[in-house]
């Protein structure tokens, strides 16, 4: 996880952990990405008037797939990250590898456990400091889906897009962006530290 010319083929991850560490970075960039592209176009539809716009018209074909890539690459990510997590802090998970998907696709389940599952890969890089970036996303989250069904039912999108809609899904877009920077930045973080803690880490680079 770490740029540094010759030092990947140098460093002895098994000594570091019980198993290679992957790199998340590369999803995580197209992650940020895809979130951000699938915000601008939800606005972009939004403000030029909803689904009755002539821009929704051209949007619609690639929605959905723009829609599905960005979900996909993100578990994609957020699983990644998981299963580093489970070598930085083995036995601390309550929830496994696998549920960091599927947990998203179970009804009720879906709630509580990503947010669960987000803690514990963000403590195991590091116990210290606040989870109020994890919550505060989860928070955002849940305002924009849950809401979103709400202002559905209360007739308040009579063109498919209300302004809450707009102000929650841009809300929930940085919010997520600035977790899979500050969680990718934290387990890249804990692998330099933990790799130059090795004594003959360091002579390698010599």
């Amino acid at each position: 996880m770490n740029s540094e010319p010759g030092r990947d083929d140098a460093r002895p991850r098994a000594l570091a952990y019980s198993g290679p560490v992957a790199d998340p970075r590369r999803l995580a960039l197209a992650a940020q990405v895809l979130i951000g592209v699938q915000t601008a176009a939800q606005l972009a539809v939004a403000l030029a008037g909803g689904t009755e716009s002539e821009f929704f018209a051209q949007f619609a074909p690639i929605s959905m797939p723009l829609f599905l890539a960005t979900v996909v690459v993100f578990l994609c990510w957020f699983r990644r990250c998981r299963l580093n997590a489970e070598l930085f802090a083995p036995g601390t998970h309550k929830y496994s590898a696998g549920l960091a998907v599927g947990a998203w696709f179970i009804p009720g389940a879906m709630w509580w456990i990503p947010r669960r599952i987000a803690l514990d890969v963000w403590r195991a890089t590091s116990p210290a400091g606040g989870t109020w970036l994890i919550n505060a996303w989860w928070a955002a989250w849940l305002a924009k889906t849950v809401g979103g069904v709400v202002a559905l039912r209360l007739g308040a999108r009579p063109y498919g897009y209300s302004p809450y809609d707009a102000a929650a899904d841009i809300v929930a877009a940085i919010l997520a962006v600035l977790v899979i920077r500050k969680v990718t930045y934290r387990q890249d973080s804990k692998v330099r530290a933990d790799l130059d803690a090795l004594p003959f880490t360091r002579t390698a680079r010599v």
